[in-house]
């Protein structure tokens, strides 16, 4: 442990001397940029994104699409990003530091938390009057670009009667935008490229006649739930990304028992099975409501959240429901996951990096 940690140091001490050369020479030492990024991989992203002002060779590696993804692959432990609900107008910014419900690992970010979030690979998306917006919470940068024309026969409708969907192309790796019209005369649905800035237009399924508020992005298909006769689907079932599997999650009644049923598809062979049935009979009437999963613990047990914001854990092995949160209430955005992919668009307005200002700002605002 002592020889590791001296190797750690050693490598601090030799990018901190290397940084600094780099700022004052005009002759570089010139490192090999396969060893440079295996060294990288091996630090947290505040000085690798620090990294990336020393020199042109040292950003094109940090932001290729190969660094990016074997620093993705990296284990992270879990954490829950959260909103730190606050309506002051300051830019979207991570809080400086984390807090703790039970054992898990919450960060905060300076958002307002009433507004409606999709997520994809540690990405989020939010649509605003005029505009929808990108978000990287690790690098701070976001990207805004106009939400397309609106179909003319739309002109009469209400803009909430659209939903969204948020993902990444499997084949391109490019993040996408989608947009959908609730009522199926609407049949068209629009396709935003965030890399390439373009809008294109999609025919969807003529028996797909009205689709619901949610949508979630796993193995790079966009899901959303719709309601049909010969389904169980209610406005009440919540559609998640759980552990790289589509799940939903629905209260069915059994007599004078309450059950939390969690049912996960097999995305190769489109097989659904039941996951987790969870009695709800201890949790207190006061937090009685829909439950969300969240994310499943190396030991197998899930960490949820439910419509009045309280954070909860189930241990399958004893049966156990537990709540996390107390009395507090914490606005759950999605797992989070350091992501260091740079936004880049070609019309999209670029907002730029959160500059340390705003992380501070962020830091002080009252809920």
């Amino acid at each position: 442990m002592f020889e590791r940690c001296r190797k750690l140091a050693i490598f601090g001490f030799f990018f901190n001397s290397t940084y600094h050369f780099y700022r004052r020479k005009s002759n570089p030492i010139y490192i090999v940029p396969d060893i440079l990024e295996e060294i990288f991989l091996r630090f947290p992203s505040k000085p690798i994104l620090k990294f990336k002002t020393v020199s042109k060779q040292w950003r094109t590696i940090l932001e290729s699409k190969m660094f990016v993804a074997r620093r993705m692959n990296v284990k992270q432990n879990r954490k829950i990003l959260a909103a730190h609900n606050c309506s002051c107008g300051y830019k979207p910014s991570l809080l400086l530091e984390s807090q703790f419900e039970g054992d898990e690992e919450i960060i905060y970010m300076h958002f307002d938390a009433t507004r409606p979030m999709l997520s994809c690979n540690g990405l989020l998306c939010f649509r605003e009057p005029d505009c929808i917006t990108v978000l990287n919470p690790s690098t701070g940068q976001n990207l805004r670009f106009p939400s397309g024309q609106e179909p003319v026969s739309s002109r009469f409708r209400n803009r909430s009667d659209m939903v969204m969907g948020f993902g990444r192309d499997r084949v391109t790796g490019s993040y996408k935008v989608v947009k959908v019209f609730v009522e199926s005369m609407f049949g068209d649905c629009d396709v935003h490229d965030v890399e390439s800035g373009e809008w294109k237009k999609l025919r969807r399924p003529h028996y797909v006649t009205r689709l619901g508020r949610q949508s979630v992005c796993v193995n790079g298909s966009i899901y959303w739930l719709f309601s049909a006769p010969d389904t169980l689907v209610t406005r009440e079932t919540k559609i998640v990304n759980l552990e790289n599997r589509l799940a939903i999650a629905k209260i069915t009644v059994y007599g004078v028992e309450c059950i939390l049923e969690i049912c996960s598809m097999n995305a190769e062979e489109e097989i659904w099975s039941n996951t987790y049935a969870i009695n709800l009979a201890g949790v207190p009437e006061s937090k009685w409501s829909m439950f969300t999963p969240l994310a499943v613990s190396n030991q197998g047990n899930l960490v949820l959240y439910n419509d009045r914001k309280s954070l909860f854990k189930y241990y399958p092995q004893t049966y156990e429901l537990r709540c996390l949160s107390s009395d507090s209430c914490v606005h759950v955005i999605s797992p989070y996951l350091e992501n260091l992919a740079p936004l880049r668009s070609k019309s999209a307005h670029h907002p730029g990096y959160l500059d340390a200002d705003c992380f501070r700002k962020g830091s002080h605002s009252g809920s």
